[in-house]
């Protein structure tokens, strides 16, 4: 009797959505319209957020120009100097496993460096689509079906952008980390007497490398060095702001699905 009394009690205490042995059929445990305010918060979390970042992402234009151009001063230093020119044919470049010329691994660089710009031009679309698209929306009289619409399109076409987006940016990592390691590699090149170095005089009859030449190839370092730098910052936000996105986009999903059903 005792045990049946503490089973009862428990029950009780907690009500409402434990399914409890009545005849009557029981009522959901929200309703369409708390489930709709759930749903409608939760995006509210998504635009407050891409408003915070829209400046950060405004950034990233001017950091692909900034990149371009430390390309191209790269690519200069290569074709100017006709001792590092000649160097440079017999440096290991690693790019993606494989060895890859100078001339190359530029217009890798400079393809990718094109594809992160049309990646962020597609995600500063979406997020001005989803931000008037929720402006639109009134909390206190929001409908079910416009909420899920909203949160369809953040998952289906805003994630994918951004997703687009961090993997173009992940490209350039790559092809510009392969930029660092060979410029490294010729730094290196003009202090020592490596094998490399003794090949490209015995091939092209070189002496040794001018001062103008040293400091070139530094500057350069620095600056490709300073751009990873703020290149793989730019990845780390994304990939954080990403992960909040997903999870709220994924909660307002359900809540308005939900509501929708409820609804019907």
């Amino acid at each position: 009797m005792k045990r049946s009394i503490m089973l009862a009690a428990t029950m009780l205490m907690l009500g409402g959505c434990v399914q409890q042995p009545v005849t009557q059929p029981q009522k959901p445990c929200m309703s369409a319209e708390q489930l709709d305010a759930y749903g409608y918060d939760y995006l509210a979390r998504v635009a407050k957020l891409l408003r915070e970042d829209k400046k950060n992402i405004e950034s990233f234009e001017g950091f692909i120009n900034t990149m371009k151009g430390t390309v191209d001063n790269y690519s200069e230093m290569v074709k100017s100097s006709v001792y590092i020119s000649n160097v440079v044919r017999f440096l290991p470049i690693p790019y993606a496993g494989e060895v890859c010329n100078t001339t190359k691994l530029i217009s890798k660089t400079v393809l990718n460096l094109g594809g992160a710009a049309s990646a962020l031009n597609r995600y500063k679309a979406s997020t001005d689509i989803f931000l008037a698209g929720f402006d639109k929306l009134d909390r206190s009289n929001v409908k079910a079906a416009d909420i899920s619409r909203l949160a369809v399109y953040a998952d289906t076409k805003l994630l994918n952008d951004a997703n687009d987006l961090e993997a173009s940016l992940k490209e350039i990592s790559s092809s510009t980390a392969a930029m660092a390691a060979t410029t490294q590699s010729i730094a290196d090149a003009l202090d020592t007497t490596g094998n490399y170095v003794n090949q490209a005089k015995s091939f092209v009859g070189l002496t040794q490398p001018s001062g103008d030449d040293k400091t070139k190839v530094a500057q350069n370092r620095n600056s490709i060095n300073a751009r990873m730098i703020q290149l793989n910052q730019k990845i780390a936000s994304l990939e954080k702001s990403g992960q909040t996105h997903r999870f709220n986009i994924a909660k307002a999903r359900i809540y308005s699905e939900l509501a929708v059903q409820l609804e019907q």
